[in-house]
């Protein structure tokens, strides 16, 4: 393959899926405020701080095609240097991630109401820290494509550790949910809707970061690992945004199934499904012997269940 098909072509595509993924995005951010939530206030500036970086680095990227593309059109020694949107890159991505994964650890607490979630900061933490070091060390030492050997090591710990976050909040949000299975198939179905959302929550992010890492490793001369790196940070606000509006479908589910939601915020508390199911006896009024018969000697009944659990945590 030609220098073009192997630097040029990947960081073109990247690029090209980091436009099409911040559409989506946008599209979330319109529904959300339209939507109305009565979300705190930490919530509304988290999306509002991701819409920002978003933005600003969707620009920068469709700036650095034009560079390539049409002002060095032809100048193949300009590929060689990278602009700055190259490393400014790692820098949003670190910031969007540990936005994101603050967020689902918040959920987590509140699900499981156990120290879970320290361990989960710290690898959160730690994967922002690494990752910062690495946008800094590229954005002073990287002056050529062939200086990248550099940050290695920094990437490789920025990437392994991003993804291994990735991959147990997902687990723990799935287990959480797991043990708030009730039996009843009403409220099931809202668990088991939850917990396809939090498979989803490392899924992607999970997958971009490991190829992003695996090309990184397998082929450093190339520009590869962009194609999967550049549109990392718009995964991790899909994320986000696909956790808040979910709970409008949770809620349309829930009153299909006729059950009654007593509160369902994100501020705090349990959300608490009330089932009532009646069971009624036929009667039969006989005018003749002035006297009600029953028909059929049901036992009438009523049966409450009351569940506890927390999906609005798991939304919140």
């Amino acid at each position: 393959m030609s220098i073009l098909e192997v630097t040029l072509g990947p960081m073109a595509l990247g690029i090209f899926l980091n436009t099409y993924l911040y559409g989506i995005v946008t599209y979330q951010y319109s529904a959300y405020f339209n939507t109305k939530f009565k979300d705190p206030l930490w919530i509304k500036l988290t999306v509002l701080a991701l819409f920002s970086l978003d933005t600003f680095h969707s620009a920068s990227l469709i700036y650095m095609a034009w560079y390539y593309l049409v002002k060095s059109f032809g100048n193949f020694l300009a590929l060689m240097d990278p602009v700055w949107p190259y490393p400014s890159t790692i820098f949003i991505t670190v910031a969007t991630a540990l936005l994101t994964h603050v967020f689902l650890i918040y959920r987590t607490v509140r699900l499981t109401n156990r120290f879970v979630y320290i361990p989960l900061l710290l690898l959160s933490f730690g994967s922002f820290g690494t990752g910062m070091g690495c946008g800094v060390r590229a954005y002073l030492w990287v002056k050529r494509e062939a200086d990248m050997v550099m940050i290695n090591s920094l990437m490789i710990s920025w990437l392994s550790l991003e993804l291994a976050v990735d991959v147990l909040i997902s687990g723990t949000l799935i287990w959480a949910l797991a043990r708030s299975r009730t039996g009843f198939q009403r409220s099931d179905t809202v668990i088991n809707r939850l917990m396809r959302t939090s498979v989803q929550t490392g899924l992607f992010s999970g997958i971009f970061s490991m190829l992003a890492l695996t090309f990184f490793l397998a082929r450093p001369e190339t520009q590869f690992f962009a194609l999967f790196g550049l549109p990392i940070a718009r995964l991790y606000t899909n994320t986000l945004m696909d956790t808040l509006l979910c709970r409008e479908g949770l809620r349309g589910i829930l009153n299909q199934t006729d059950v009654s939601l007593s509160s369902f915020h994100t501020s705090g508390g349990s959300l608490q499904l009330h089932i009532r199911k009646d069971i009624r006896s036929d009667i039969d009024f006989n005018p003749s012997s002035n006297s009600m018969s029953p028909v059929s000697p049901k036992k009438s009944m009523a049966n409450d269940q009351t569940m506890h659990f927390r999906p609005e945590a798991a939304t919140a």
